[in-house]
């Protein structure tokens, strides 16, 4: 993490809305996006258009907040099919859609595949990169309902 310039200190990041979330006091919102030419994938707890800051915890990972408030929204997994995949062996085996032992015919068969999927591939990454996610990773885990890392 040499060279990595943090806006804010780690410390002053906060979890409270994955808390409220948590415990009900918000909707549960998740979503589960990979961005190809970017080869990013990210996981949040708000819609895709909220304006994020990407706070690297290491070289690949990252916490995501919204800048008004400082409060963790998602994370985002940068190299993600290049160098991250192939360094953690479950999430490789639930990123290949032909292992998901679900029988691939129609679009339908697709659609819910990935979305039975998708919630697995979180799992897997944050349990891949619970090192350096710590609290903010678990809490983000719970607020998903994923089982944490």
């Amino acid at each position: 993490m040499a060279g990595i310039e943090h806006l804010v200190a780690t410390d002053q990041l906060k979890t409270g809305l994955l808390m409220s979330i948590e415990k009900g006091q918000q909707a549960r919102q998740q979503y589960y996006t990979y961005e190809p030419v970017f080869d990013a994938f990210i996981m949040l707890v708000v819609p895709p258009e909220t304006d994020t800051v990407a706070h690297y915890v290491d070289d690949q990972v990252a916490l995501l907040y919204r800048a008004d408030d400082y409060e963790i929204v998602g994370i985002q997994v940068e190299a993600f099919q290049k160098r991250f995949v192939p360094k953690h062996a479950n999430v490789e085996r639930v990123w290949r859609l032909s292992d998901s032992g679900t029988k691939l015919n129609n679009m339908g068969d697709l659609i819910f595949a990935v979305k039975h999927e998708e919630r697995r591939l979180a799992e897997e990454v944050l349990k891949a990169a619970n090192n350096v996610l710590g609290v903010p990773g678990r809490e983000l885990a719970e607020a998903l309902d994923l089982e944490p890392a």
